[in-house]
Order: C-alpha cells, then sequence, then structure tokens
C-alpha cells in the first residue's frame, strides 16, 4: 500500500505554538555560573524532559556552552541524554539505581545517587563483583525527610569500616527544603551539611559537597560547596521569592482561536455552566486545554494577550478547548491567524502559575506534546 506523505506543516496541524528560545537558558545557565565563581562547578538539572521544554536540545546547547554535569531523576532519562549528548558530559540520576538496573548504570556511564543503605548495599555488591569502579554521590537527608541517609544511617555507615568499601564517591548531596523563601531552616541545613562532608571527607578526602539548587545558589558563597545543580532557574522562572526576576525567559506559549463568537443574549459558557456571558460578549476558542498542559486549575482565573489587550478565560479549561473573552479586542485582531499569547512578554511562567494557584515547575512541566515546538539556537 503506497503510502501518501503529509502535506501540511506542524504549525498548520497543532492546535498551540511553543517556542523554546536555547540562547536563554545557556544564557541564565551562564548567570548562574558567575554567582558562584571557579570553585563551584555549574551543573543543569534536565529531568523532566528538561522541564518540559526538550531534554535533547537543551542538553545539546548547554553542552555546547561547556556544562559537563547533568542531572536526571530516573534511569530512562539517563539513557535518552546518553543518547542526545554523547560520551564526554557526567549524568548523574538522583533517584538511584533501582534493584537490577545497575548494569545498565555501568554500561551507559551513569552516575547513581545512592540514597538509602539498600541502594548503597547493592551497588557496592554490583561493584565488587563485577570489577567496577565508577563514581557515585551519596545522599544524606539534612532536613526534608524525603530521600537520603538518616544522620544514624550516615553515622553507622561511617563508623562501619565495610560501610563504603567499594564505593567511589564523587561527592556527598543534599537537598534545600525551603531556599527560596531565606528561612532559618536553610542555615541549619547548611551547618548540617557541612558538618556531614567534613566527616565524609575524612575517609574520603577527594570527595566533594553538593548542597545548592536554584534559590539556593542566591543564598551566598557559604551554600555553594563544590557542585551547584540549578533547575527551573534555567527556564526562566524566578528563584527568588517576592524580588524582581533574574532570568531571561526562555518558552513563549501562543494558542491559536479556532472560532470567535458574539453572544446574542446571556447565555451560559463551557462545562458546567460555571462563566455566563452577557448580550453582545465576543468569545473566543482556542484549540488548547489541560491535555497540553493549560491547567484546570486556571478555570474562570488564567488569562492571555492579544496584542496588549488582556482577555480572561470564560469558564472552565476542557481537554482541548479553552474560550476567552475577547470583546475589548477589535475585530481587526481576530482574524484567520490570530492566536492568544499564554506564555511570553506579558505572560511570565510565574504569572501563569499565581493564577493556576500552583509553582513554576509545574507549569513548565505540564507542556504538552501537542504543541507546534520550535528552537530557538
Amino acid at each position: 500500500m503506497r503510502s501518501t506523505p503529509v502535506s501540511s506543516s506542524p504549525g498548520d496541524r497543532a492546535g498551540a505554538f511553543l517556542t523554546v528560545d536555547l540562547a536563554a537558558i545557556v544564557e541564565n545557565w551562564r548567570l548562574l555560573k558567575r554567582q558562584v565563581g571557579p570553585a563551584c562547578e555549574m551543573g543543569a538539572v534536565v529531568k523532566a524532559d528538561a522541564y518540559g521544554t526538550g531534554v535533547a536540545p537543551v542538553g545539546k546547547a548547554l553542552k555546547d556552552a561547556g556544562c559537563t554535569t547533568f542531572f536526571v531523576a530516573h534511569l530512562d532519562e539517563g539513557l535518552t541524554l546518553r543518547a542526545a549528548i554523547g560520551d564526554g558530559p557526567r549524568i548523574v540520576v538522583m533517584h538511584g539505581p533501582n534493584k537490577g538496573t545497575e548494569r545498565d548504570f555501568a554500561a551507559f556511564r551513569l552516575v547513581p545517587v545512592l540514597n538509602s543503605p539498600a541502594q548503597i548495599e547493592r551497588w557496592r555488591g554490583f561493584a565488587q563483583s563485577n570489577d567496577v569502579l565508577m563514581e557515585s554521590l551519596v545522599h544524606i537527608d539534612t532536613g526534608m525527610n524525603r530521600l537520603g541517609l538518616t544522620a544514624r544511617e550516615f553515622e553507622t555507615l561511617m563508623h562501619d569500616p565495610d560501610g563504603f568499601v567499594g564505593l567511589h564517591p564523587l561527592a556527598l548531596m543534599s537537598h534545600l527544603a525551603c531556599a527560596e523563601d531565606n528561612t532559618p531552616m536553610n542555615g541549619a541545613q547548611q551547618r548540617k551539611f557541612a558538618a556531614a562532608l567534613e566527616t565524609f571527607r575524612s575517609k574520603f578526602p577527594d570527595a566533594k559537597g553538593s548542597f545548592t539548587n536554584s534559590s539556593g545558589i542566591f543564598l551566598g558563597p557559604a551554600y555553594h560547596f563544590h557542585f551547584a545543580r540549578p533547575g527551573v532557574a534555567l527556564y526562566g522562572a524566578n528563584p527568588l521569592s517576592g524580588k524582581p526576576n533574574p532570568m531571561i525567559p526562555v518558552v513563549r506559549l501562543k494558542g491559536k482561536i479556532v472560532q470567535v463568537r458574539r453572544v446574542d443574549a446571556a447565555a451560559p459558557v463551557g462545562y458546567g455552566a460555571t462563566y455566563t456571558a452577557q448580550d453582545g460578549e465576543k468569545l473566543a476558542t482556542v484549540s488548547i486545554g489541560y491535555a497540553d498542559g493549560l491547567l484546570r486549575s486556571l478555570s474562570n482565573r488564567g488569562h492571555g494577550y492579544i496584542d496588549d489587550i488582556k482577555v480572561p478565560v470564560a469558564g472552565r479549561v476542557s481537554m482541548d478547548l479553552t474560550i476567552f473573552d475577547v470583546s475589548a479586542v477589535p475585530d481587526s485582531s481576530l482574524g484567520p491567524d490570530a492566536t492568544i499569547e499564554l506564555i511570553g512578554s506579558r505572560v511570565s511562567v510565574d504569572d501563569i502559575a499565581a493564577d493556576a494557584g500552583t509553582i513554576s515547575y509545574e507549569i513548565l512541566t505540564s507542556l504538552g506534546a501537542r504543541y507546534a515546538r520550535q528552537y530557538l539556537k
């Protein structure tokens, strides 16, 4: 059977356009690198498909800019990134090796973070049985009670002559819980980590420290240690709560207007009839919904822009469509190729997160697969 070639472009077929500025990501990485100085290596967290922006193009751009250490969450993310950026850079898998995956870590040169005594024991057994000498990171908990060795587990392993035998630790790591808020907890965690690193280096003198995330970088030199792990700030979100955003915007999202109608008489709009349009109100239905990452919590709360005119969401966000009140927009701006800016120069990632009652992380990592994507190099 002869296959028929598709004659239309992805932009013609898609309901929305997502533009990712790779140069902005690189410049954000350089800005953060300048914050920490030469003693601290600047890595890049590219988990969750580089926070929704595309791990392959982002990884390549950062590698070309000089980034040599990348952080992902899962093994599959590490495998995808390795295929995209080649053998040179270090790739750290923060959730560590699940049982039975150790051989893949070694084969693809993925650095495991060892979060628990069980992971340490399995990795140690694998390394010794297979004569593998590979870098790893040991994770300790300093206050989040999420992942990492407890203080008691760390102390027990440090006092056990065989506790870390067979390992080749690159670094000790931990994670700040409240870095963006600059609370006293940050100082408490920093002191715990500094003490633990000093103890750890009594056994592994060359081990480095990895402690700071995007917001932690702005807490000052005492938090930087040797490896920084910025994530969300690379993608343009504000790492400083209540302060101007020092980062460059990275993503722009525009949704296509599928239909414009003028309501003849007061009438309900959308699922659940949660919004009532008034007589003469002008509504635009846009080809984007919660299946594309436009969160349902933006129902009757979100907004976009057409030119410089703010247009609010009218009713509930549905799976594939969202309705906006465009009564203030002249008909000349609502032609066949009209779009509504949902993220961009007038609506930042942080703005849309505030409207949705969430954080920029969720907005970015929810960016859908149905957009026509363009990467600015």
